[in-house]
């Protein structure tokens, strides 16, 4: 999330528009706002908000429609969207959550609840980042252990191998070999290690 987040209204009336853009405003955040369907979709691709205020009804491409496109987005897919509607239709509004939004405000606007909502929104979508920031760092430290870690075996590998060449008493033999085996276990067990970490961050 960037320093000040930014928040896209997207509602056909101005008057709505402004309303929630001076109370946004106030709580310290950026604002854009988009007049229909079609301006939200270029803003959404050109700025990448960090929340959506969404009109439920609106002319033109359904709002349900942006938010489809932005939940099969992969570089969208993040964005928290609030819906806000003054129509009393719970069917519609169920398609809405079906479909992926976060959160619903019913017009007109409680200065309290939008401010609520708002930051709770903000502030999961923050947490949300951190911990992805957090497993991207543990994987790669975990990528990094492992390769050093098997070079480091390759190497105890191909010394023991030479050892066990010029090895004389059958005592030494065994020993070096055992060194040799475990080695190779342990390499074998970093090399699972590895292709599941693989497998899980491309999921």
């Amino acid at each position: 999330m960037r320093d000040m987040p930014l928040v896209l209204i997207v509602d056909d009336e101005i008057i709505i528009r402004d309303i929630l853009a001076k109370m946004i405003h106030a709580l310290g955040y950026a604002v854009m706002q988009a007049a229909n369907s079609s301006e939200a979709q270029q803003m959404i691709r050109q700025h990448t908000p960090d929340l959506i205020l969404l009109d439920m009804i609106m002319p033109g491409v359904d709002s349900i429609e942006v938010l489809r496109s932005v939940r099969d987005d992969e570089a969208l897919k993040h964005i928290a969207i609030i819906l806000i509607s003054g129509i009393d239709d719970l069917e519609a509004v169920g398609s809405f959550i079906e479909a992926g939004i976060d959160d619903f405000l019913p017009k007109p606007f409680n200065k309290a609840l939008l401010t609520l909502k708002i930051n709770a929104c903000l502030s999961q979508m923050k947490s949300r980042e951190s911990s992805d920031e957090a497993k991207q760092l543990m994987e790669g430290f975990c990528r990094d252990l492992s390769h050093d870690l098997n070079n480091a075996l390759t190497g105890i590998i191909m010394t023991a191998e030479l050892m066990l060449m010029n090895a004389k008493s059958e005592p030494d033999k065994e020993y070096i070999a055992d060194i040799i085996e475990s080695s190779e276990k342990i390499t074998g067990l970093i090399k699972e290690r590895r292709k599941a970490l693989a497998s899980s961050t491309h999921k």
